[in-house]
């Protein structure tokens, strides 16, 4: 790995740890924390007390060389005088924006790769923050930040060997309350939504099919149970669902909306599903066919765009959508007479 970029990796792993206020952290800390990091993600071995030391000195520095950082040691204790500073929200350096220039360039050799989703929108991302490079007083730009893909990602191997290979796993799942559950699964289909990634399977003991976030997912294990093939949700049934839950059926249904003149450049830009078609275009909307799995994420898209949106077919969502519709009127109503 060239020099820059273990500098710059070591950069973020002391802003992580001088973040972190509910440990003290002495250079032997320090040191162990980023060679532990250094060493799972690329190999290297311990980095030494001296490169440590001239990290710290060169973050203390001002842009381009360095971050500013109020970095301060007493009684052997390295923190941030400054207990909201980050690294992250200061200007990038001239190694910082030549690294992220080196992962763009290389990113657009595969930008026709459908396989490898869509690759043009992280490389607009990249070039958005390399172009802004807001200054560190600056707060004229947000960016939309998640670290669920991130947590995610971790285990996206492991899982699609268990899903190729057939084999049964037991995930213990931590949620947002820290509790820890266990399923033991029959891994069928790896899906990516929203910068998410969902595993689909059946689960032990009922064999009903479920669909787990795999960021909540905290350590996977081998299980010795007979793989039970999946013949019935095929390939066809998860690209049949808008969003994630599974369905009411296994087979997808032609849906018929009517949707307003307002709504007809937003679906052509954005369209629901990939079966979309739009038809009957006229001065008071149009209508639409799609071909998908009913479920909750295509009813709570439709309820989302209220009388924007008619549901023509098939009758057992239009009454689902009334049913809904009904309830909330008379919340409201209820609500009126206190």
């Amino acid at each position: 790995m060239p020099a820059h970029k273990s500098k710059n990796f070591r950069f973020r792993i002391i802003d992580e740890c001088l973040q972190n206020t509910s440990r003290t952290w002495t250079l032997e800390d320090l040191i162990e924390e980023v060679s532990n990091k250094l060493t799972d993600e690329f190999g290297v071995q311990k980095v030494s007390k001296r490169s440590i030391q001239y990290d710290i000195a060169l973050m203390r520095e001002k842009p381009p060389v360095g971050y500013s950082a109020p970095i301060v040691c007493i009684d052997g204790k390295y923190s941030y005088s400054d207990k909201d500073f980050t690294i992250q929200h200061s200007q990038l350096s001239k190694p910082d924006i030549d690294n992220l220039t080196e992962v763009v360039n290389t990113l657009k050799q595969y930008k026709n790769y459908s396989h490898l989703g869509d690759v043009l929108k992280i490389i607009e991302k990249i070039e958005a923050i390399i172009a802004i490079n807001p200054g560190p007083t600056d707060n004229v730009v947000e960016f939309e930040t998640s670290d669920k893909l991130v947590k995610g990602i971790t285990w996206l191997k492991q899982i699609f060997d268990a899903v190729v290979q057939k084999r049964v796993i037991e995930l213990t799942i931590r949620d947002v309350q820290e509790s820890i559950s266990h399923i033991v699964i029959h891994p069928y289909f790896l899906k990516e939504y929203n910068s998410e990634w969902y595993l689909y399977g059946i689960m032990e003991p009922k064999h009903d099919l479920i669909v787990v976030p795999v960021q909540k997912i905290a350590a996977i294990s081998p299980q010795i149970v007979t793989f039970i093939e999946n013949t019935e949700y095929v390939t066809e049934y998860f690209k049949s669902l808008i969003g994630i839950h599974p369905g009411e059926s296994s087979k997808p249904t032609q849906v018929t909306l009517k949707i307003t003149k307002d709504l007809i450049s937003d679906f052509k830009q954005s369209p629901l599903h990939e079966s979309q078609e739009i038809i009957d275009l006229g001065d008071d909307g149009a209508m639409i066919h799609i071909k998908v799995i009913i479920n909750k994420d295509l009813l709570e898209i439709i309820l989302k765009y209220g009388s924007l949106i008619k549901v023509e077919a098939p009758d057992k969502l239009r009454k689902k959508v009334i049913q809904e519709l009904k309830t909330a009127h008379e919340s409201y109503f209820k609500l009126s007479l206190f």
